[in-house]
Formats: structure tokens, sequence, C-alpha cells
């Protein structure tokens, strides 16, 4: 700032100022929008929360997953050795040997595989039950088990949460052999 004397006047001399801010004013203003930590915890989380979410959404999925195949495991053993059972009572008490129809099995199946499982209807739906009884008593096949037994299968489609767009699911396949107890070819309606 100068000052200017003209015939005794005195008159000050001033910078002409821009409207807004002043060059510096803006400058300082990027240097303290550069050294601000306020927004940075909300940048962080934007950039790591969709990975976070994805990590969790997976390990939920996995624990899912093992409870399914838990559960179809149990579901199918558990019908078979009930069938088994059931058939091996029927030939104890009246000498016949009957086998559970397979809606019996499938019924045996949703009882023992309900919770995370939804109830299978047959050998069509998810899941699907399927049960073959066969009578190789007189060890005609002698690659097989010799008497009457049930092979029991269900498939379950599992379907991941929230990762429908990367696939279809996968389908567990589950199958397990039982015997029954004092058969007879003489004596098997199966």
């Amino acid at each position: 700032m100068g000052v200017a004397k003209s015939a005794g006047i005195s008159v000050e001399l001033r910078p002409r100022r821009r409207a807004g801010r002043s060059v510096r004013a803006r400058r300082g203003g990027l240097r303290r929008l550069g050294r601000s930590t306020r927004a940075a915890a909300a940048v962080e989380f934007a950039l790591t929360g969709l990975a976070l979410f994805g990590f969790i959404l997976a390990i939920l999925n996995l624990g899912m997953f093992g409870f399914s195949l838990g559960a179809l495991v149990r579901g199918v053993q558990s019908a078979a050795r009930a069938a088994a059972v059931e058939a091996s009572a029927s030939y104890a008490s009246n000498g016949t040997l009957t086998c559970p129809a397979p809606s019996t099995v499938v019924s045996l199946f949703n009882t023992y595989a309900d919770p995370p499982l939804p109830v299978a209807t047959g050998t069509t739906g998810n899941p699907a039950v399927t049960s073959a009884w066969t009578d190789n008593s007189t060890a005609a096949v002698t690659t097989e088990p010799q008497g009457v037994y049930l092979t029991l299968t269900a498939k379950y489609k599992f379907v991941p949460i929230g990762f429908s767009a990367f696939g279809t699911g996968v389908t567990l396949s589950i199958t397990t052999v039982a015997t029954v107890l004092g058969s007879s070819a003489e004596t098997a309606t199966c």
C-alpha cells in the first residue's frame, strides 16, 4: 500500500480486490482440505464396506451350506434306518416282510430333515427323495448286499443368499443303503 500526496492531501492507495475470496485464501482452503481427516473414515468405509459386507454374506452362506448338508445327511440316514426297522418289525410280527411305501419314506425324511430344509414332496421338487427296495436275499447279485435293502437318495439344490447372480446354486446329493434284518426271499413283498 502506498500513500500519495498531492497539494497537501494525502490519499492512501489500496490494491484492488476481486469479488469473492482472494487467491491466497483459496489456496489456504485447499491446503486445509488436504490436511483434514474428518472425512477420511467415511471414505475408507465406503471403499472397504462393500468387501466387508461380501465377506460376511459369504460366511453366512457357508454356514447355511454346512447346516443344509448336515440336515440332508441326517434326514437320509435316519429315514432309511427307520424304514428298514419298520420293515423288520413287520417281518418279526407276522412273518411277512412288508416294505414301507415311497410316500412313507418321504414322510420319514421330512421328519428327520425338517428344520433347515423345505418339505420334500417326492421325486420332484427341492429336495427330491427317491427310494428303491431291492430283494437280493438269494445273493444272485454278488456285488450288492445280501438280503432286502433300501437305497435312499435325496437331492437338494442349495442357492446361496445374495450370490444368485453368480450361478444357479449347488446340488447336494446323498445316497445311503439300509439292510432289512431277518429278510428272506420267500416272504419279501417289496
